[in-house]
């Protein structure tokens, strides 16, 4: 038995876009961090330099290796088995702390809607959202396909009321006010984690129809709206609200309703719940595979290959990705993500890597899609991810180092046990 393709191309940009962004939620904290000018010039310029290229690298190698595992198969093939299973278990701890963020971040929207709620109640809404997404994913890819299509309405109304209601209260001048000493470090983990994720749509590569014309397609219709999502309603909000020291993560509720009303706020609060809902859905989605391929090449435990009788989907290793972001509620958002941003960085210097070695390694391989330029195209648009990953790994604090090496240690355990 093998996984059912059944994505589509609206479905797999549905799919990117929350594997990516899922609305403007999370980016406040650029602007209390930077002040406007320089969020603003930041949501300009890092696009081209870090969602563009790793965009681009997915339409390349999943068209060209259209399997379930995406990086995992792709670092496999490039550098050997060994690199394969660090690339795998990299991306499969971050996963774990990525896909913990929405569960929280549920929580922490539906207290601005109910008020203050214990540690108990806390892990029990967030336990209820696990159960509820995880439910979707085992009965299959179309049906989290699918969901992910509405998801993106629902969650986009609100921020184009906010949109067209709040640009004749902008002032264009507060675009380029500046707000003192930026925070780099928190500013540049923030932007990072908000425009990263393009690789994790490579993942279920293997339940996409038509993959060598679907991948190109998808990624930039998701690319686009993506850009469009954050600048937007950024734009919109820094120049009709100028509390700008006041933005942090949950603000955007704050500036709908400055702007249009209670109401308006209200919206932008169901849609901040169904925003992580959505984008809990499409990374269980896709980390689940992250373990499916790795256990179907020998690296991880066989039952983690196992698929549902009924609906072909790795349901095995759904429920364990559950079980382990059940288990990291309590953590806080900063800490999950921070070791979230260490870890992908890691893996993704790898992916670009693969990237490079495969047109020398396999100049002749089928590529359904290739990036401009050749080989010396593919190592360009290479050089600016890999050097805002080094960059963020030398800012990252020192805790968040020590528990990063200490999973890359464990890692190493496995292997060999494995072996």
């Amino acid at each position: 038995m093998q996984p059912r393709r059944t994505l589509n191309l609206t479905s797999l940009a549905a799919l990117t876009f929350f594997c990516v962004a899922g609305g403007a939620y999370g980016l406040e904290d650029a602007i209390g961090a930077g002040g406007p000018f320089v969020a603003l010039l930041a949501l300009l310029i890092l696009p081209w330099l870090w969602s563009f290229p790793t965009a681009l690298m997915t339409a390349e190698l999943s068209s060209a290796m259209p399997e379930d595992g995406g990086y995992v198969v792709w670092v496999e093939r490039a550098f050997g088995r060994f690199w394969g299973f660090q690339e795998g278990w990299l991306s499969w701890l971050c996963s774990f702390a990525d896909n913990a963020l929405y569960p929280v971040m549920f929580a922490d929207y539906l207290a601005y809607l109910r008020g203050d709620m214990s540690s108990l109640e806390r892990w029990l809404v967030g336990a209820a959202v696990i159960a509820s997404v995880t439910w979707l994913n085992i009965r299959g890819t179309q049906l989290v396909g699918i969901s992910s299509v509405i998801f993106t309405f629902l969650v986009l109304a609100p921020f184009a009321a906010l949109v067209l209601l709040g640009a004749p209260q902008v002032d264009p001048s507060a675009w380029l006010a500046r707000t003192g000493d930026v925070e780099w470090p928190l500013l540049l983990s923030v932007l990072l984690w908000n425009t990263s994720g393009w690789d994790n749509a490579g993942c279920c590569a293997g339940e996409v129809r038509n993959p060598s014309k679907t991948y190109p397609r998808a990624m930039a219709a998701a690319l686009l709206l993506v850009m469009a999502t954050y600048l937007l309603p950024v734009a919109v909000g820094v120049g009709a609200d100028k509390s700008w020291s006041d933005w942090k993560e949950g603000y955007f509720p704050v500036v709908g309703a400055r702007i249009g009303g209670e109401w308006l706020g209200t919206w932008l609060t169901i849609a901040a719940l169904v925003s992580a809902a959505g984008l809990f859905n499409a990374l269980l989605c896709t980390s689940s595979r992250v373990s499916y391929s790795m256990a179907a090449r020998g690296t991880l435990p066989a039952p983690l290959a196992r698929l549902h009788p009924r609906y072909a989907t790795p349901w095995v290793a759904v429920l364990v990705n559950s079980v382990g972001v059940a288990a990291l509620i309590p953590f806080s958002f900063q800490e999950l993500v921070q070791v979230d941003m260490f870890l992908y960085a890691l893996a993704l210097i790898l992916e670009f890597a693969a990237l490079v070695r495969l047109r020398f390694k396999e100049p002749d391989m089928p590529r359904p899609y290739r990036i401009p330029f050749g080989t010396p195209g593919a190592v360009m648009i290479s050089l600016p991810p890999v050097a805002l990953c080094l960059l963020s790994m030398a800012l990252a604090n020192n805790p968040t180092k020590l528990v990063s090496i200490a999973g890359i240690g464990i890692g190493l355990i496995v292997y060999r046990l494995r072996r």
